[in-house]
């Protein structure tokens, strides 16, 4: 009994002293980790680390695709030339001769002679269905265009000029001539009487146009005479006399720079009026008969739109565009 009293006392004291050393080390312990933790920066806190970024893995480039070689072409079997054809003397004629030139041996000559009968009389064949086509189609018979034989051909000549006089009549209606003289030119003095009985026959009206106005003393005293105003200038006459087809209001065509005959005069008056549209059709096709059955540069395209490789389908286009030229 004695031993428990003297033992607790002691035992309470110790306990007592542990709890004041535990309570006594946590401060302290505190106290040098504030000490130590002061120098990571402001109030000590440490960043929270940054996520790190996924490394992405290399990517791996697909190898490129080889390029497919085309297969080779075949070989196609050079097409067979048939003898004794145009393409066959086109390729073989020329060699024949070469060696006939070459080695003019009896075989080699005989060769050419007879190579050159059979093409001539090939070519004979042709003319020969040539001709009797041209005569017996009346599409193809030229004669039905202007005739040839010296019976019907002055009598066809005759009613063309007729024609073409009716046909300047007609200009003479809608259009003058400009003729431009000088007194010191000789060849002005011979053009003038051209120029004045064509103007008399064809009913034309003229004006005479010298350089200061004055009238030359071999031209009439009727004839209107008038002053160079710019007229040479503007129509790029450097040479007289001159001779310019007038159709109201602006359109002027400059026929000749020079002497020239009554019949040219005319052959070119006509050929100005009918581009200047002063001709209708019918005088127009009657005065140009070498016109007639002519297929257009538009009957042309038409035909060669609806070509194909019938020959019949090809023929008919080109008859049925023919019969409307007539």
């Amino acid at each position: 009994m004695c031993r428990v009293e003297y033992w607790i006392p002691r035992l309470l004291g110790a306990a007592c002293a542990l709890v004041l050393a535990i309570s006594w080390v946590e401060p302290a312990f505190a106290i040098d980790q504030f000490i130590l933790d002061k120098e990571d920066g402001w109030f000590w806190y440490e960043r929270e680390p940054e996520p790190e970024t996924p490394v992405k893995p290399p990517e791996i480039k697909p190898e490129p695709k080889k390029p497919v070689e085309p297969a080779p072409p075949k070989k196609t079997q050079p097409q067979k030339v048939e003898p004794l054809s145009v393409e066959w003397f086109q390729k073989e004629y020329q060699q024949i001769l070469n060696k006939a030139i070459d080695e003019p041996s009896q075989e080699n000559v005989r060769k050419y002679r007879y190579a050159t009968r059979v093409m001539l009389d090939k070519a004979s064949n042709f003319t020969h269905v040539f001709q009797r086509e041209s005569l017996l189609d009346p599409l193809l018979d030229e004669a039905n265009r202007m005739p040839f034989s010296s019976a019907s051909r002055g009598s066809f000549m005759r009613l063309t000029i007729e024609e073409q006089a009716k046909a300047i009549k007609a200009i003479s209606e809608k259009a003058g001539l400009w003729v431009f003289l000088d007194e010191s030119c000789a060849f002005c003095a011979l053009q003038y009487p051209i120029v004045a009985r064509m103007a008399q026959d064809r009913k034309l009206t003229v004006i005479y146009i010298t350089p200061d106005g004055k009238r030359p003393p071999w031209m009439a005293k009727t004839d209107d005479v008038r002053a160079e105003s710019g007229q040479s200038k503007f129509l790029r006459i450097g040479v007289r006399p001159a001779v310019a087809v007038v159709v109201p209001p602006e359109n002027v065509t400059v026929l000749t720079q020079g002497l020239l005959s009554q019949d040219m005069l005319e052959e070119r008056l006509l050929f100005a009026g009918d581009q200047s549209g002063l001709l209708s059709k019918e005088i127009s096709d009657k005065a140009f008969p070498e016109r007639r059955g002519l297929l257009t540069p538009d009957d042309i395209k038409e035909i060669g739109g609806s070509m194909s490789d019938d020959t019949k389908s090809f023929t008919n286009s080109v008859q049925d565009r023919l019969q409307k030229r007539y």
